[in-house]
């Protein structure tokens, strides 16, 4: 609503206006908002196009009939003339950065389109980057803080659970205990739940069962990845992804010594096998980069979702991000830590915003909302801070780092 009341003023001043998404899921909700207020004045623009549906986009807009242009980091490329305001929303996410040729930040062009159209550009995000957050606190960006939620809505409860003391009693399935009682809870209210499990949840690590560390590399102080070697599955060694260096697996944790180590690391297609198994009759909607293939996908899934299609929602970093489905009253994250332990120096930083994010998903209308956060280990100050939704002081801590 703040974006849409500040298209309005500048259309009224004669002015267009370019907003900018993190992800292709997240036009089809926009696209709906905008053309709702704004018809045949909205142009969209992103690489899950046909090629001949860009063209027509792109000439409507190079002509002036579309003033307003939504899209995803390509848009920020559009022919606008007379540009008022560019508004890039949850402006941390690494998906504005291109990794291909030519390779560019968005925020990085949209702050120099501003510039040369002497425009006003708008960095909306629950978690700043810590760069921007960084510009705001020395006053070369203008901080504006929303501390409440829209109408009735508050910040769902959060419960951490440590899922050590289900590994030392033998249970090592993916789902605890505690979020299948609460999934069958919010089933048979009617009500349903969104499930997250990071996209990187393929990747394997070594954790110990009894202190919750993974093991990392010696040099890089980042956590080693298992490779299986010829042979199958259980013949491996560990491998740095950011050096380079290998070890043998170790039969000891080198941090406390104990012998409990084991693999971690699995993806939706098993988590769906398993929600399956422990509450039969569920219907499970999987939103990942397998199930989105076709160009509709993210509409129709999100769609029938709102519309009860599925109890659960499970999905990788799709789901955690700008939805706003009433009926959600709990989310569940597995692997909390898994992303705590990629090789990047950002991983704590995208851990606090992807924690943040997803659980913002529940209890955003009038009911209630839960969330469950399954880790391995629960002291850790990320996501602690995260689940509390204190911004500040991870901020203030991490920007040290």
């Amino acid at each position: 609503l703040v974006y849409i009341r500040l298209v309005q003023e500048l259309l009224h001043r004669g002015k267009s206006v370019m907003l900018l998404v993190p992800e292709i899921a997240l036009t089809p909700q926009m696209m709906a908002r905008f053309t709702a207020y704004f018809g045949d004045e909205v142009a969209l623009l992103h690489s899950g196009l046909r090629l001949t549906e860009r063209y027509d986009q792109f000439k409507r807009i190079r002509r002036g009939e579309a003033r307003i242009v939504l899209g995803t980091r390509s848009a920020v490329f559009a022919p606008l003339r007379d540009i008022g305001l560019i508004v890039m929303d949850e402006e941390q996410e690494h998906t504005y950065k291109s990794d291909q040729n030519p390779k560019y930040h968005a925020r990085d062009v949209a702050r120099f389109r501003c510039a040369q159209e002497k425009a006003l550009l708008l960095l909306a995000s629950a978690t700043p980057s810590l760069e921007s957050f960084r510009k705001a606190e020395e006053g070369k960006y203008t901080l504006i803080a929303l501390r409440h939620r829209f109408g009735n809505a508050h910040l769902p409860a959060v419960r951490i659970v440590d899922m050590r003391g289900e590994a030392q009693r033998g249970q090592t399935a993916p789902l605890g205990q505690e979020l299948v009682t609460e999934l069958k809870r919010v089933r048979e209210e009617g009500n349903q739940a969104v499930l997250f499990l990071n996209r990187r949840g393929y990747s394997t690590q070594l954790v110990c069962r009894s202190c919750g560390l993974a093991v990392t590399c010696p040099a890089c102080s980042v956590a080693m990845n298992y490779h299986t070697l010829r042979g199958g599955y259980d013949r491996g060694e560990l491998v740095c992804h950011w050096c380079g260096a290998r070890r043998p697996v170790p039969e000891t944790c080198p941090s406390c010594g104990s012998p409990h180590l084991m693999r971690m690391g699995f993806g939706t297609q098993r988590i769906q096998q398993e929600l399956e198994r422990e509450l039969p009759g569920v219907r499970v909607m999987r939103m990942d980069a397998d199930t989105t293939g076709t160009k509709s996908a993210y509409f129709d899934m999100l769609t029938s979702f709102r519309n009860h299609g599925a109890d659960i929602l499970l999905g990788t970093q799709m789901v955690t991000k700008g939805h706003d489905f009433p009926d959600v009253t709990l989310v569940g994250v597995l692997l909390a830590d898994m992303s705590l332990y990629v090789d990047d120096y950002r991983a704590a930083e995208r851990t606090f915003s992807l924690l943040t994010q997803v659980i913002g998903r529940a209890g955003r209308a009038d009911k209630p909302g839960l969330a469950v956060i399954q880790t391995m280990n629960p002291d850790n100050d990320v996501l602690k801070l995260a689940c509390a939704q204190d911004y500040e002081t991870f901020y203030a801590r991490e920007v040290r780092l």
